[in-house]
């Protein structure tokens, strides 16, 4: 079975947190287990950070929609891709259109 986390690396550890009067369980393999302990943080809030942004994100470079947002730049060719929606959305909101009209007068010329 795959790490949780990384998704690369066979999963030789497994973190339990009881939730909701269930069990949360996550694999890990064990440098991201050990990430994960460096940073202080629980295993569990790591996974439902990660769990949060699933679907939001780059896939190839990991920007999110929330970089996007606050810096309205993508971190590469794919993210055009695979965030159209959140692209579109913005263009919107900021030039009240999805299409670029131009700066010429409708039907004048530059300077005219």
């Amino acid at each position: 079975m795959l790490c949780d986390l990384c998704g690369k690396k066979t999963a030789t550890l497994v973190d339990r947190t009881v939730v909701n009067n269930g069990i949360a369980e996550y694999r890990f393999c064990e440098d991201c287990y050990k990430a994960i302990m460096k940073s202080g943080r629980t295993a569990f809030d790591v996974m439902q950070e990660v769990l949060a942004r699933k679907g939001k994100e780059c896939p190839v470079c990991g920007t999110t929609a929330e970089d996007f947002r606050s810096s309205f730049m993508f971190g590469c060719p794919e993210c055009y891709r695979n965030m159209r929606d959140i692209a579109v959305a913005a263009a919107e909101a900021t030039q009240n259109a999805s299409v670029h009209i131009g700066k010429r007068r409708k039907g004048g010329r530059d300077g005219q």
